[in-house]
């Protein structure tokens, strides 16, 4: 993985595309982190959202910043057949990695109905980042003459009160052809470093998910909303009363010193945009300028 985990501890921000038809504003925003991180990860409609194509917005990315795009692929919006098709295409871009996942549930539409694919597990949909590498299409036909190169990733929580269960899972991953994993934000740093550990007995890089916290109202709803993170409350507990400005600089605190505490264990980092991409950019800055100062 030496195009974006060869330097220790890789750093990634993850950002969801735009929402509408205009790259421009993001890429500006983005281009504060060209030569600062190893990689931007795109969601693929996160929260069941509709945004611009990830694999379209991956393209742009790399064409106007250079910067290695993770893809994020969700087996919940495309059968098999797209699914391959948009891998190929995403290997024709110039796309570094891509990340299978299941996708969030989606709201229903305005006449009520819900129509997920699901044609395929995340399991599944790794077997078929393999296959294709080889050249295998799956058609019984002779292998593509260039096959891609995509690197494979999954992702885990390793907040989860069922903590061996979410290890099972990530076995089975690993042997489906996972090469790196983006956990769900953590928070303490022991529960960092338990998951760190397991990974690397599967030959996995673990990358640590890292969330900002814009105010004190999001980190109420992810208290009260987002269940598997119920082990985090006492931290989240630590913004009620703050105001948006204390709340952004305890954050950036307390993010930074669990990533610097953590930089000699985990593969990386993966600092998500959910309050917004300011928040993470700064907070990806800061670090990248601490991990120039403390580099061996």
């Amino acid at each position: 993985m030496a195009s974006i985990l060869e330097r220790r501890p890789s750093l990634w921000v993850e950002v969801s595309p735009p929402r509408g038809i205009n790259p421009d504003p993001m890429i500006t925003r983005l281009a504060a982190l060209r030569g600062q991180v190893d990689a931007i990860n795109l969601t693929d409609n996160s929260l069941g959202r509709v945004k611009m194509s990830a694999l379209v917005f991956g393209g742009i990315v790399k064409q106007r910043l250079g910067i290695p795009v993770v893809l994020n692929v969700s087996c919940r919006d495309r059968n098999r057949f797209a699914l391959k098709s948009d891998l190929l295409g995403a290997a024709a871009l110039g796309i570094d990695a891509v990340v299978a996942l299941r996708g969030d549930k989606v709201a229903p539409d305005t006449d009520g109905r819900i129509i997920p694919a699901h044609d395929i597990d995340p399991f599944a949909l790794l077997d078929m980042v393999g296959a294709l590498n080889r050249g295998d299409t799956g058609e019984g036909r002779a292998p593509l003459k260039m096959p891609p190169s995509l690197i494979a990733g999954a992702v885990a929580n390793p907040n989860r009160k069922n903590f061996d269960r979410e290890i099972d899972s990530l076995k089975r991953k690993a042997a489906a052809g996972a090469r790196f994993v983006i956990t769900q934000p953590v928070f303490e740093a022991g529960t960092a470093r338990n998951f760190v550990r397991e990974a690397k007995n599967m030959g996995i890089d673990a990358m640590l998910g890292i969330m900002p916290i814009k105010r004190a109202a999001m980190a109420r709803y992810m208290k009260e909303q987002v269940k598997d993170l119920s082990g985090a409350a006492s931290y989240l507990e630590r913004y009620v009363g703050m105001d948006e400005e204390a709340a952004r600089k305890f954050s950036l605190s307390e993010n930074l010193l669990l990533m610097t505490s953590l930089a000699n264990d985990a593969g990386g980092f993966n600092i998500m945009s959910g309050g917004g991409p300011s928040l993470a950019i700064e907070l990806a800055l800061e670090f990248n300028k601490w991990r120039k100062e403390n580099r061996k």
